[in-house]
């Protein structure tokens, strides 16, 4: 296997890890009688923070970071997301600028170096947080003394990406053999590319870590090969614009539907073996 194809068979893995741990993360973050989602003590600052997918930039001396940030999602009491390889979620108490993460719960994939000394760093660095704050756009966190912990920056879908599963009716699948599903998310707002035959358009808005795609037009050339590839197709736009959120894990694009469940999840095009 080379190292490109190892890279996506652990992005594959670790996208369909995550699941549970965005579900459980949910579960856990509506047990509070935290009304408007946010932990006790939370400013209006920190609502400005939470639901947003951050991607680490700056805080880890390791090599191979940067292939593959860790992330995190703040939501209700919880903060989830990926260590570059595995998937967490840690119970949160923040009191003003006060942050205090809880026992961590990960998936189980073996990570292969660099990952593995990335995890490593960075979970240790989660254990050391006890603060927060927010500087300019940027959510930075902070140990005893005060001193910059771990800094992140929101994530985006911006990007040409190639999916590796697609929602089908209730059932969550990888594309057809033979077959390529692109989404290119532009700038502008615009979200272009190959539903496996034919080619489609679209826009989309972000508010924070929310996405709303319109439902897209597509060109209307009839592919017979291979079979079952135009329901694909079909399965594939209808599903888009049910996501109504989005992450960017361990290099990986997901979109998600309001009750967590996938919409999608790609890896960076040019990458998929």
């Amino acid at each position: 296997m080379t190292g490109a194809e190892g890279r996506v068979a652990a992005m594959r893995s670790a996208l369909a890890a995550s699941a549970f741990l965005f579900a459980l993360s949910f579960v856990a973050g509506c047990g509070g009688d935290e009304g408007n989602g946010t932990a006790t003590g939370a400013s209006p600052e920190q609502a400005s923070f939470a639901g947003v997918p951050w991607k680490l930039v700056s805080g880890l001396d390791v090599e191979g970071v940067e292939a593959s940030p860790p992330s995190a999602t703040f939501e209700h009491t919880v903060v989830g997301g990926s260590t570059g390889c595995n998937h967490y979620s840690a119970p949160v108490t923040i009191d003003g600028d006060s942050m205090k993460i809880g026992m961590i719960a990960a998936t189980q994939m073996a990570c292969a170096p660099p990952a593995d000394s990335v995890e490593r760093a960075y979970l240790d660095a989660f254990g050391e947080v006890d603060g927060w704050r927010m500087d300019g756009s940027a959510l930075v966190l902070l140990n005893g003394g005060g001193d910059e912990l771990l800094r992140y920056e929101a994530a985006s879908p911006v990007g040409d990406w190639e999916a590796t599963s697609i929602q089908t009716g209730d059932a969550l699948a990888s594309p057809l053999p033979g077959t390529t599903i692109t989404a290119k998310f532009a700038d502008d707002g615009t979200l272009s590319g190959s539903a496996g035959c034919n080619s489609y358009t679209t826009s989309y808005t972000l508010d924070g870590g929310e996405i709303e795609i319109a439902p897209p037009a597509a060109t209307r050339k009839a592919c017979a090969a291979p079979e079952g590839v135009m329901e694909q197709e079909a399965a594939y736009l209808a599903a888009l614009p049910n996501a109504t959120h989005f992450r960017v894990d361990a290099g990986a694009l997901v979109l998600l539907a309001a009750d967590d469940t996938y919409v999608a999840s790609y890896v960076p095009a040019g990458t998929s073996p």
